[in-house]
């Protein structure tokens, strides 16, 4: 009987230790980014992790930068992330096949890319003939390009379609293609190497109601981490707040993890400031989510009659709360409505 004691001891303290190790462990979230280095626009999360304000509501996080959007969603889907930052777009889509996820917030609620052009292109109605740069068939740069040709009402045989690196500044810098969609930093960059480069149209003023990306995360992980995903929420939009009232904290963060100079950095955060780029509230209007949506139907990638409702891709819980005890933000930078 007495071998039987060191096991029944060492069984007691394991059933005493499993509480702790599941509150722990429904406590950590892991966020997929989805550029490496991370974009100005992607940096809300990177922001409320350097300064302290997942530890200050009581969350553990670790981020995760992939190589796109999509295969950030797809990690998330598959359980590999608790969170992934994706394309409004894609995430409709998944919902539209029965995918059982939810938006919970969308700091980056305007599509912040632009197409930036050669001296040979100064309107967009001189698009035709040129070299339109793209990565693959059917990618980000493809997708947007085709947008801004629609745009401006020339037919897609007109332009010639010339696949470059996924590195695009170089191409154009070097003359290798007349177009590129950039991020604004990229654009910042190019302009510093030949300074006719300008930007001919930018996504968030050709599809300003266009969702660009959302925190989505499974329907059980809200189940599972409710307390963690509220942490989440209120540290983020505390962050996107900071960021828009305190250029002189959060710029070091953004130079430091995007690599850029300061001086191409702080030439953005201007531009997205002035756009209004982030929203500091929920992001989650209802107009904008059906225009992503209904646009997404529009286009073939969801199924006539299978559009998803708000209700069916947005859940407001978290945003709501996080509101109430932060107060809706109402500037004086870039004042939007909570709802």
């Amino acid at each position: 009987m007495r071998k039987l004691y060191p096991t029944l001891a060492a069984m007691a303290a394991a059933a005493f230790m499993l509480p702790s190790a599941a509150n722990a462990q429904a406590n950590m979230l892991t966020v997929g980014l989805p550029t490496t280095p991370p974009n100005v626009v992607h940096m809300p999360v990177i922001v409320a992790q350097d300064l302290g304000l997942f530890k200050k509501y009581g969350v553990e996080v670790k981020t995760v930068a992939l190589d796109g959007g999509v295969k950030v969603f797809r990690a998330m889907l598959a359980g590999n992330l608790d969170i992934a930052q994706a394309p409004a777009a894609t995430t409709a889509v998944a919902i539209s096949k029965a995918a059982k996820v939810k938006v919970i917030l969308a700091t980056l609620y305007k599509f912040e890319a632009s197409m930036v052009v050669r001296d040979n292109v100064k309107t967009m109605a001189d698009l035709k003939g040129k070299r339109i740069g793209i990565q693959l068939p059917g990618g980000f740069a493809d997708i947007l390009s085709k947008n801004v040709l629609r745009a401006a009402k020339i037919d897609l045989k007109d332009v010639h379609f010339v696949s470059i690196a996924t590195e695009d500044v170089p191409a154009l810098v070097a003359d290798q293609v007349d177009t590129a969609i950039l991020h604004v930093e990229q654009e910042m960059q190019a302009k510093e190497k030949v300074p006719s480069l300008h930007a001919v149209a930018r996504m968030w003023e050709i599809q300003p109601k266009q969702v660009y990306t959302v925190y989505g995360v499974k329907e059980s992980t809200i189940k599972e981490k409710p307390a963690a995903l509220q942490a989440f929420v209120k540290a983020v939009m505390e962050a996107t707040r900071i960021m828009y009232s305190d250029k002189a904290k959060v710029l070091p963060i953004m130079v430091k993890h995007t690599g850029y100079s300061e001086k191409i950095i702080s030439a953005t955060y201007d531009t997205l400031v002035k756009s209004c780029i982030w929203d500091a509230n929920t992001g989650l209007s209802p107009d904008r989510f059906a225009f992503t949506a209904n646009l997404m139907t529009k286009v073939g990638n969801i199924e006539k009659g299978k559009t998803p409702t708000y209700d069916q891709i947005v859940d407001k819980e978290f945003a709501t709360k996080a509101i109430k005890d932060l107060g809706e933000w109402k500037g004086p930078v870039c004042p939007t409505a909570a709802f």
